[in-house]
């Protein structure tokens, strides 16, 4: 059974492979779409190839756009954040390992929008929850998350 995630308004996940070892989706990011927080990846990498369109990283130190056909990697530890700045949907393959709680994170971030919970307080609470998977690297983000985390996570239970 192939799983259909979707992460915010404008960018879903289609599970292509789910071990311990490795998480593979193929990622579409709608034009023009959502630009996640700044974060790290404390205990996975992340290798990316872009199949269609064009995909914009924003690393700590600079931006880089990459085109169809192109690869690149972010090694866990490693400040990012991506969009599809272009017109058209942008593709990719995306592959996590080790895959650890990556698809626990994803399902998580999936159910919010599925039940149209996605506000600051629930958001905060799969990020407190999932803090092994993903951890904003702003300084204010990080503390919403501190602060609201634990009130999104006891409203989920």
């Amino acid at each position: 059974m192939t799983a259909t995630l979707t992460l915010n308004g404008s960018e879903s996940l289609v599970v292509r492979e789910s071990t311990p070892d490795r998480f593979e989706v193929e990622a579409t990011y709608q034009p023009h779409g959502e630009r996640p927080p700044q974060h790290v990846h404390p205990h996975h990498d992340e290798e990316f190839t872009v199949l269609a369109g064009t995909i914009r990283v924003g690393f700590a130190d600079r931006r880089k756009d990459f085109a169809a056909g192109e690869s690149f990697v972010v090694p866990r530890g490693t400040a990012h954040h991506m969009w599809n700045p272009g017109a058209e949907p942008a593709v990719l393959r995306w592959v996590s390992t080790p895959a650890g709680r990556v698809e626990e994170f994803f399902t998580a971030m999936d159910r919010l929008q599925r039940e149209g919970r996605a506000g600051l307080v629930a958001l905060a609470g799969v990020l407190h929850r999932y803090r092994d998977v993903m951890r904003p690297t702003s300084p204010v983000t990080r503390a919403a998350v501190h602060v609201l985390g634990p009130l999104g996570a006891r409203a989920r239970r």
